[in-house]
Parts: structure tokens; sequence; C-alpha cells
């Protein structure tokens, strides 16, 4: 892979690889310019990979992290409208990437989270870009990130409100033109929780072509609307993340557990913070609530203080064991895990009021 850079030079760059799971993997770039890159990717990388994305390891980013980084986008402006994207992989039968850009400018974002509780809004991210533009690219991934960005997130820039319903028909029609589509599959795979129903996200799945829904993002995919198979759960152990001492994520067998999937950096976790402690309150009785960090030992703290911060009355564990993730299909967070007292369980949702009450009225039977 070939990348080069007009008017900014750089003294490191790195690939971080998204494979799927929380930990992404990083792939170190040589230059002897600072302008022109090569980066070489193992066939064991570049098999699991959903897509790679530039860093900069910038020592002025406190506790650099996947949440605290420097990335490098690319900009192409087609009648007076400005693309945007910076996520690209390895086009079908094509083993090399080259990408050229001139630099345009820098930008500086800060994601922040309110507790109601301290009336304080504490910095959770921050993230600097340079901007380089680009002609539309060839690479087929890039391109169609910046035509059709976030694919599967249900946002548009350009209209903030556009109806669920609109956007499923969009998809829809995109996935129809294109169901080869390694973008779409990808980031549908990682985006169960946006939909509103199972039937919904099945419907656009069964669009893809045979060999989509057949690769390792289509199986992903595939286990959001499948049973999930939690062999052994009652045995699991896992370490509480503020003691480091292994407890069973299943306490009572008899009751209900419901897995709540969550991490210090993840913003749509923190929005789903008032719904958990609903939840709690209204069924503590029969139902066990158990967090889930995703987060690394660089950020576990941070985890630990959201905790302490949220005053949050159930039990938290720390998610190391990789398998358990991968086995369990946890590609996107938040994601939630009903397990049954029979230890049979299923993936549910939680964005609609409906959501919500069928687990009320499952739990009250």
């Amino acid at each position: 892979m070939k990348i080069s850079f007009e008017g900014k030079k750089y003294d490191n760059l790195y690939l971080s690889a998204d494979t799927g799971d929380s930990e992404r993997l990083k792939i170190d770039g040589t230059s002897t310019d600072g302008h022109n890159w090569t980066f070489v990717i193992p066939d064991s990388i570049s098999e699991i990979t959903r897509y790679y994305a530039i860093r900069h390891k910038n020592d002025s980013l406190i506790n650099e992290n996947e949440s605290n980084v420097h990335m490098i986008d690319f900009r192409t402006i087609i009648e007076n409208d400005t693309l945007r994207g910076g996520y690209f992989n390895f086009d079908e039968n094509k083993n090399s990437i080259e990408l050229k850009g001139k630099f345009d400018t820098t930008a500086l974002f800060e994601n922040t989270f309110y507790v109601a509780e301290l009336d304080s809004t504490f910095v959770i991210q921050t993230i600097v870009t340079d901007y380089f533009l680009m002609e539309l690219p060839e690479n087929r991934y890039l391109r169609e990130f910046m035509q059709t960005p976030m694919f599967s997130f249900f946002y548009d820039r350009k209209n903030p409100n556009k109806p669920y319903e609109e956007f499923l028909v969009e998809y829809a029609d995109k996935i129809k033109k294109n169901p080869n589509s390694l973008y779409y599959i990808s980031f549908f795979s990682t985006t169960p929780n946006f939909y509103k129903s199972k039937e919904d996200y099945r419907n656009l799945f069964n669009l893809f072509s045979s060999e989509m829904q057949n690769s390792r993002w289509g199986t992903m995919a595939k286990m959001n609307f499948a049973t999930v198979k939690l062999d052994g759960i009652n045995d699991i152990l896992l370490p509480n993340p503020l003691t480091k001492e292994t407890e069973k994520i299943i306490l009572e067998p008899t009751k209900y557990t419901l897995l709540c999937f969550s991490a210090s950096w993840c913003g749509p976790c923190h929005k789903k913070i008032p719904l958990m402690k609903e939840i709690y309150e209204k069924t503590k009785e029969n139902l066990n609530l158990v967090y889930l960090t995703t987060d690394e030992s660089t950020t576990i703290d941070d985890w630990n203080t959201l905790m302490e911060k949220e005053n949050i009355k159930w039990r938290s564990l720390w998610l190391t064991d990789k398998k358990l993730k991968s086995d369990w299909q946890i590609s996107a967070i938040p994601d939630f895990i009903l397990v049954y007292p029979d230890r049979n369980a299923k993936k549910i949702l939680l964005n609609e009021e409906k959501d919500i009450q069928e687990l009320y009225s499952l739990l009250n039977k």
C-alpha cells in the first residue's frame, strides 16, 4: 500500500486495521521523506480487516488511544459538494492500494458527556483530523464511503431529520444496485442496534449477494437475528474492573440476566444509562443487570470513574476474553444479550419503547 501526501510531512504514520474487535491492529508505515509512505500488510491481517484508516501518533494528545487520535482523512469536491472519507480496503482481486492527497486543513473535535448528578460536562474523546484534497478515488471502498457516509447508521448530515423509513428504502436500493459491496456489508454487520426491528435488518441482509452473506461480515450479520449460543455461560468467570477479582457472569441461574455491553469511550452507550437505570429499578426483583465493558487496560480506569460518577448500582465486569466477544458476535456497542433461566439466550434491541415494553412483559409472565 502506497500513500502520498503533498503539503504536509509526518515523522510517523500507521494504519489502524478494524477487524470488528474492540482492539484495532496497528501497521507501522515507512518513509524516507515524510511525504510518501509505504505499508506492508500481512495476509493474516488483510483477511480479517473491515477497513483501514491512517493515523499519526501525536504526543500532544493526552492518553492517546482509539478514542483520542490524530486522524488523516480525504476530501473530494464535486459540483460544490464536499465528500469526506478516511476508510478504505482492498478492491476485489487487487493486492495494492495507492492514495494521493494535497493538504487542505486541520480540525479539532471534542466529544463531551454531561453528567446531570454532578452538573458537569466531561470530554470523553478528542480527535485531531488532517484533511487532504483528492480526486474521487478509484479505491471502491473509500469511494463508496464518501458517496454514502456511515451507511446503515441512519444519519444524513444534509438531512438530519430524514425519516427511518426513507433510509430503509435508500439502503435497499443501494444494496440492490451493488450487492457485492464490501463497504455496505461490513458496516451493515456492525449496526444492528440502529434498526427498529430484526425483520427490517433481515430484509436488507437478504438483498446482498450470496458471496457477501457468507463472508466474514455476512456471517457476523446473521448472528444478529439468530439464537446466541452461550455455552457454559453459568460457569464463565470475568474480572471485576475495580477489584480485578474474577466473578461469575451469572450469579443466579434461575433468574433472567441482561448482559449490557458498553465502554467508557462509547457515546451511544452513555446515552443508554438513564434507560438502564429505569430498567434496573423496575425489574431488579426478577432480572439481574450486568455491565460488560470492552475497555482496554489503557481506559479501564475511565470506566471505573464513569461507574462511580453515574452511581451505577448493578454489577460491572471486564470482557477481557476476546474469544467470548467473537463467539457472542459483539461487533458494535451498545449491545444487549438476554440470558434466560433455561440458559438459552438472544440478542435484544432496546431502541424503541416497544422493545422496552416487550422486555417488561417477558419478565412479568
